[in-house]
């Protein structure tokens, strides 16, 4: 399965979106400022996100993921 799109959310000054890349597995990866994306997690529906670099830990990681999780359950 190639990488699917399923949905985009912001919170000032970055825009996160949300890939579906496999069968109950998804990607979050982001975007500020005109740089180019990012990765920031990567999660399974049976399993919390592994976080990457600076966002191991961040004050945003429970809100980025309700907000991708909400994504996901509008199109699943």
């Amino acid at each position: 399965m190639a990488d699917q799109f399923l949905g985009e959310f912001k919170r000032s000054p970055a825009t996160f979106f949300v890939h579906q890349t496999a069968p109950g597995a998804y990607r979050i990866d982001f975007r500020d400022n005109g740089g180019g994306p990012s990765e920031v997690c990567a999660f399974t529906t049976e399993a919390a996100p592994r976080w990457r670099g600076a966002w191991n830990g961040d004050q945003w990681c429970a809100w980025i993921e309700a907000e991708a999780r909400s994504i996901i359950g509008r199109t699943g």
